[in-house]
């Protein structure tokens, strides 16, 4: 019971600081990223043993392979994908589905909020410049990629998702004993 506590103290504490340094900076850095995995590898090794280490390694493969095709295919940065393999390594890789996919439902319900924020307040053409790139100049020189400027800090959804699944796995715990 005491492992679990500590494990969601740890990463509670992992993805406010990742959340606060997203949203300021747009950008995850690698000195949260790398540190933290390797801190849930030895933390996973500590308290599981040989079958934690695995199991922590499992976690991290999964959170990494779940945003790899998105960077590839221009759909989010580097730094989101560390972060949820450092995620996946913590919480191992069934738990970081849920948090994944709460983490997901929370950017879309933002994204709506910003849309529709933006369209009250700019007006609908202003919005699709801005959201969607219609209209507007293109961002890219010839022969390279279009850049797309990041609207939403993505480790804000996924912090309230990993939230909520820390706050489900704590109930759950305190109930088993």
């Amino acid at each position: 019971m005491i492992p679990t506590y500590v494990l969601a103290a740890l990463v509670a504490s992992f993805t406010l600081a990742a959340a606060v340094i997203d949203y300021r900076t747009k950008k995850v850095p690698n000195w949260l990223t790398v540190p933290s995995a390797i801190a849930a590898l030895l933390f996973h090794l500590v308290t599981g043993g040989g079958t934690g280490f695995l199991w922590a390694l499992a976690g991290f493969a999964v959170g990494f392979a779940l945003l790899i095709l998105p960077w590839i295919l221009g759909g989010g940065g580097m730094g989101d994908v560390k972060l949820l393999a450092a995620l996946g390594t913590w919480l191992g890789p069934l738990m970081i589905l849920p948090a994944f996919g709460l983490g997901a439902i929370c950017a879309l319900m933002m994204a709506i909020m910003l849309m529709v924020g933006s369209t009250f307040t700019s007006g609908i053409s202003a919005t699709q410049r801005r959201f969607l790139n219609k209209g507007g100049a293109a961002t890219a020189t010839a022969g390279s990629p279009r850049k797309y400027k990041r609207v939403l800090p993505f480790a804000v959804p996924v912090a309230v998702g990993t939230w909520l699944v820390l706050a489900w796995m704590l109930i759950s715990a305190s109930v088993q004993h």
